[in-house]
């Protein structure tokens, strides 16, 4: 295999990743996104090494807008995931912290930050 046909398929590969991560981010499944992350740093430490000097340029343009909109896409698929993870802890959170009333150890009805099942004051 010729040198520009390499990095060329390098590239292609790089991309196939890619899909297949905005796939795993689309079903949010954390441990193929965690191994498909993996594979990525592996071409980070590969990417640089490439001579694309005997590649055809406007196909390796091609190749490179097609890995920025994937890389984008991913980006924006994650942040949107974080941003629900982050919406539903707090809701959680604020539901926790909400009072409620009940009866205290001397009979009176009060509020209360949380109602425990167990005595913690021993």
């Amino acid at each position: 295999m010729k040198a520009s046909q390499n990095s060329l398929a390098l590239l292609k590969e790089f991309s196939g990743i890619l899909h297949r991560e905005k796939e795993a981010l689309l079903k949010n499944d954390g441990a193929t996104i965690e191994a498909l992350v993996q594979e990525k740093q592996k071409f980070l430490e590969i990417l640089p090494t490439v001579d694309f000097a005997d590649s055809d340029r406007s196909e390796i343009e091609r190749n490179v807008k097609v890995i920025q909109q994937l890389q984008e896409t991913n980006l924006l698929l994650t942040k949107q995931a974080l941003s629900y993870q982050e919406t539903i802890m707090d809701a959680l959170a604020q539901g926790a912290k909400k009072s409620s009333a009940t009866y205290s150890k001397k009979g009176q009805y009060q509020a209360v930050e949380r109602a425990n099942l167990i005595d913690h004051s021993l």
